[in-house]
Parts: structure tokens; sequence; C-alpha cells
């Protein structure tokens, strides 16, 4: 008869071996969800707000500012911005002053209006959530079509999972872009 137990023994010493390896590798992450939760922000708008530091620093001229506006019809108090790099067609949005929203029933959407397309039909920009107590957001922006000219980004507040055409009855932001 066969003795598997040293074979047995250093398959585990491999197992362990591998897991603190894994460990080590993730420990940096770990510690900075750690950092971010502790000043009151959830790891998901920590990960947005890195990713929108890191379009800033790497697009460089290409990259387009819009202010949020204030317009006659909107709620007041709705302030942000929105980045939009056209090349690697990425961008995010801030916005604070926004009510939260019940996931359940209702979900904000993104959408962007483009120069080339009919304005009937902008681009789907995305769906997003605001927490309860949240001072502001940071969503990462996500155009179901390549986008070639936006001249505005808006926020609507939609049935939950969004819509595919808004009738934009429940629009809640508004950042015009500068049209060259």
């Amino acid at each position: 008869m066969t003795d598997y137990r040293p074979a047995s023994r250093a398959a585990w010493y491999v197992a362990a071996a591998c897991a603190l390896v894994a460990i080590a590798a993730a420990w940096p992450r770990l510690e900075q969800v750690g950092h971010d939760v502790v000043h009151g922000i959830s790891p998901l708008q920590a990960e947005a707000e890195r990713g929108r530091l890191r379009l800033i620093d790497s697009a460089g001229p290409r990259l387009g500012r819009w202010a949020v506006v204030q317009e006659a019809g909107l709620p007041a108090g709705v302030t942000g911005e929105v980045i939009w790099d056209g090349g690697t067609q990425q961008g995010y949005v801030t916005l604070s002053g926004l009510a939260s929203n019940s996931r359940a029933r209702q979900q904000y959407q993104l959408w962007i209006f483009d120069a080339s397309r009919d304005d009937r039909y902008p681009v789907d920009g995305g769906v997003f959530d605001v927490p309860a107590g949240a001072a502001h957001v940071t969503v990462p922006v996500r155009a179901t079509l390549y986008v070639e000219r936006p001249v505005a980004f808006a926020v609507t507040l939609e049935q939950a999972g969004g819509v595919v055409v808004s009738d934009r009855r429940h629009l809640v932001a508004l950042a015009r872009a500068n049209v060259q």
C-alpha cells in the first residue's frame, strides 16, 4: 500500500503559500478601502473619484469640462461638473444637491446630447443612484454609443433600470458644452 501523506502535506503548504501571496497582493487595496470608509466615502464612490482624477491627469487638453447650469425649471441647489474625453470616450459627472432615490422605484439616468445626432434621441450614459445622506456623487459616464460632438449632458429621474427614450419631464441637472 502506498502512503500519500507527504504529497498531501506538500499540497497544503503550496495552497497556504498561494493564499499568503494573494493577501499580500491585495493588502494595499484593502487598506485604501478601509481609509475611504473611515472618511465617509463608500468604496464605489472612492473608486469613481480616483478614476475621475486619473482621467483629469491623463487627458490633458482633450478634456472638456462643463459646469451644471442653474436654469428655470431645474431643481435649485443642484451643482456639479461634467468632464469628458472624446478621444477615449470616457467621462465623469460629479453632482451635489440631488435627493436620494429608491433604487427599487426610480433611478437617475445620464443623457449625452451629440451634435451629430437627432436631439430627440440622446445617447444613454447610464443609470445611477444617490444614497441617503450622500453630499455628492461621482458617476462614470457609460455611453452606449460613440459620441462625436457632445453639446449637453443631462440627468433625469426615471423608472428603475432607466428608459430607452426619456420624455424629460423629470430633468434634474443640465450641463451645456461649449460648442466650437
